[in-house]
C-alpha cells in the first residue's frame, strides 16, 4: 500500500473506491482453489475490481419479451427460450464478466458470457458502436445480464445507456444484444441499478457528483419507451453502499432495497438497509423509505456491503478486512476479520456465519455475487492480500454451502482479479 493510502481518511478510501467502482447491487437475485496472481499495471482510470467491483445487484426476476420499439443490435432472429420461474433455486450455470484485459485497458474489453459447469466460454459479445461497456448485473434468470455501457469517445464516460444480453447456450446464435433507450439524468457515473421482477422496470441510482455529500437520487424507468416513470432524491450526507452498493428489488415488484453508509470518527461507519416501496407517496428518498437493518462498523473488520435475500428476511454481510482501517493483525484476519455473515431482518440478530476465512493474511475482501431465496448457497468471490502489505495474493470464487466452498470453473481467459466483476 502506497504512503498516498496510509495517508487517506476512512471517508476518503470509501469516496474512492465508491467512484472507482461502487456500482450497482442487483438485488441479490434469487435473483443463482485459491490462485496466486501477480498485481498487474493499473490503468489511468480507477479499475473496478476488488473493493469497487460493482457489483452484485441481486437484478430481480424473470425478463419478459420486450417492447417492439426496442432496437435489436444483433441476431434478433435469436430463437426464443421458455419462461423461467420467478425465483430459481439452483445455483446459476452461467454467468457474465468484462474482459478488461482484452486490450489493455479496462473499458475496450467485450464481455465474456461461461459455463461455470464446463469451464467453457459460451459467446464472446462486443458492445454497440460508439460505446463501451462498463458493468453488468444478472438477473433470476442466468440466461438474461444487463449491461451498461458508457461513451467509447469519452473513454467510457457519459452518456450512459444500458444493454439487454439474453444468451442461448449450445445455439447457432449465442446470444442477442438489445439497446435499451433509457439515459440517466445525472452525467456523473450510477453507482448502481436494478432490473424489476417483470423486466418493465430499471431502478437507477446515482449522484451529482462524486463527493459524498452529493444528492442520491433512484430512479425508476421504463424499459420499453426509456421514459422517467419516478424518482426520490436525498441532500443528506452519506455514501450510499460504501464501496458497493445494494440495490435490489424483493419479490413482488415493489419494495427497492438500497443501503446507506453513514461516517462517525475515525474508521468507523455504519451501514444501513433501507427499503421503498415504489407505489408510495413522497420524494425524499429517506422520508419515503424505512430501515431494515443497522450495522455498526469499527476496527479493521467491518460489513463492506450488505445484500438481502428476495423475500426479504434475510441480510448477507460480506466484509473486508485490514482495508479501510489500514490496521490489524494476521490473527484477526484469520478469526473472523474475513467472512459472510446472514442476520435477521425481523430481529436484526447475527443467525450464522456462512464462511469464514481461516487462513492469516494481512487484508482481504469478500464480495457476494449471488444468493439463493434462503441464503442456504451463495455464490462469493474472495480477495486475500490485496494491498501488498506481505503475503502472497490469492483469488477463488465459488458456491458456498453449509460452511464448505466449491470452486466453479470459470474461464481461463477471467483473470482471477476480476472474480468480482462476475454476474449470474
Amino acid at each position: 500500500m502506497s504512503t498516498d493510502d496510509h495517508q487517506m481518511s476512512i471517508e476518503d478510501r470509501v469516496r474512492s473506491a465508491t467512484q472507482a467502482g461502487a456500482s450497482l447491487i442487483r438485488d441479490v437475485r434469487p435473483l443463482g482453489t485459491a490462485a496466486p496472481v501477480r498485481l498487474r499495471p493499473q490503468p489511468a482510470r480507477a479499475p473496478r475490481r476488488w473493493l469497487s467491483w460493482g457489483i452484485p445487484l441481486v437484478a430481480a426476476a424473470a425478463v419478459v419479451a420486450l417492447a417492439l420499439t426496442l432496437v435489436a443490435v444483433r441476431q434478433p432472429s435469436a430463437p426464443a427460450r421458455p419462461a423461467v420461474p420467478s425465483t430459481p433455486t439452483a445455483v446459476p450455470r452461467y454467468y457474465a464478466t468484462l474482459d478488461v484485459d482484452a486490450q489493455g485497458d479496462l473499458y475496450t474489453g467485450p464481455l465474456i458470457v461461461g459455463d461455470d459447469l464446463t469451464g467453457k466460454v459460451v459467446a464472446t459479445v462486443a458492445p454497440p458502436p460508439g460505446l463501451v461497456f462498463d458493468t453488468v448485473q444478472g438477473t433470476a434468470d442466468d440466461r438474461t445480464f444487463v449491461v451498461m455501457a458508457g461513451s467509447k469517445t469519452a473513454d467510457g464516460s457519459a452518456p450512459f445507456t444500458w444493454c439487454l444480453i439474453r444468451i442461448f447456450p449450445g445455439t447457432a446464435h449465442p446470444y442477442q444484444l438489445t439497446r435499451l433507450s433509457m439515459l440517466p439524468a445525472s452525467t456523473y457515473e450510477p453507482t448502481a441499478y436494478a432490473l424489476s421482477p417483470d423486466g418493465q422496470e430499471l431502478a437507477v441510482e446515482s449522484h451529482a457528483s462524486a463527493s459524498t455529500s452529493s444528492p442520491t437520487t433512484v430512479t425508476l424507468y421504463s424499459v420499453a419507451s426509456g421514459a422517467r416513470l419516478r424518482s426520490w432524491t436525498t441532500n443528506t450526507n452519506v455514501t450510499s453502499g460504501v464501496a458497493t452498493a445494494t440495490l435490489s428489488w424483493l419479490t413482488g415488484g415493489r419494495q427497492l432495497v438500497f443501503s446507506v453508509g453513514r461516517f462517525t470518527t475515525g474508521s468507523d461507519y455504519s451501514l444501513q438497509l433501507r427499503t421503498l416501496d415504489v407505489t408510495g407517496s413522497g420524494t425524499d428518498l429517506l422520508a419515503a423509505s424505512r430501515a431494515l437493518l443497522t450495522v455498526n462498523n469499527a476496527g479493521p473488520s467491518s460489513c463492506l456491503s450488505l445484500h438481502i435475500t428476495p423475500d426479504g428476511e434475510t441480510a448477507i454481510c460480506a466484509t473486508q478486512f485490514n482495508f479501510l482501517s489500514g490496521g490489524g493483525s494476521n490473527e484477526g484476519c484469520a478469526n473472523g476479520g474475513l467472512e459472510f455473515t446472514a442476520y435477521s431482518i425481523r430481529t436484526g440478530n447475527r443467525v450464522r456465519v456462512l464462511y469464514l476465512n481461516r487462513g492469516a493474511c494481512h487484508n482481504g475482501e469478500f464480495i457476494l455475487l449471488w444468493t439463493d431465496a434462503s441464503a442456504s448457497e451463495i455464490i462469493g468471490a474472495t480477495g486475500i492480500n490485496l494491498a501488498n502489505e506481505g503475503g502472497k495474493q490469492a483469488f477463488q470464487l465459488g458456491v458456498i454451502t453449509d460452511g464448505h466452498f466449491r470452486p466453479l470453473n470459470i474461464a481461463n481467459s477471467v483473470s482471477p482479479w476480476d472474480y468480482g466483476r462476475a454476474a449470474f
